[in-house]
């Protein structure tokens, strides 16, 4: 199975979760590394903080054909939204919305 980086509300963690990304507090101090798995302890202490969202590595349990459903279908979401309205504002934004999602895939 293939890996990927997701942005969590630290009130949406669970002991276990390995962060994607090193966690640390406004004045750039470390609180915890990237790699870090977890524990009740460690989430306590995020919350405590004010911490409101961590990275992490969520293992991808879809396969490349859902992966392509799901990007097309977000992307036709996005077109319904701006149906009828005109200008390079909307083909920016489309454009940005799919890169985005490309790379949260990959």
């Amino acid at each position: 199975m293939t890996e990927r980086t997701v942005c969590v509300a630290t009130l949406g963690l669970k002991p276990g979760m390995r962060l994607a990304q090193a966690v640390r507090r406004p004045d750039g101090a470390l609180l915890l590394s990237a790699g870090t798995e977890i524990d009740a302890d460690q989430l306590r202490n995020l919350i405590q903080r004010g911490i409101e969202f961590v990275h992490v590595v969520q293992e991808e349990t879809r396969s490349a054909a859902q992966i392509e459903d799901d990007l097309t279908a977000a992307m036709e979401g996005v077109a319904r939204l701006f149906r009828g309205r005109t200008g390079d504002a909307r083909q920016e934004l489309a454009a940005a919305i799919a890169d985005y999602r490309r790379q949260q895939v990959s």
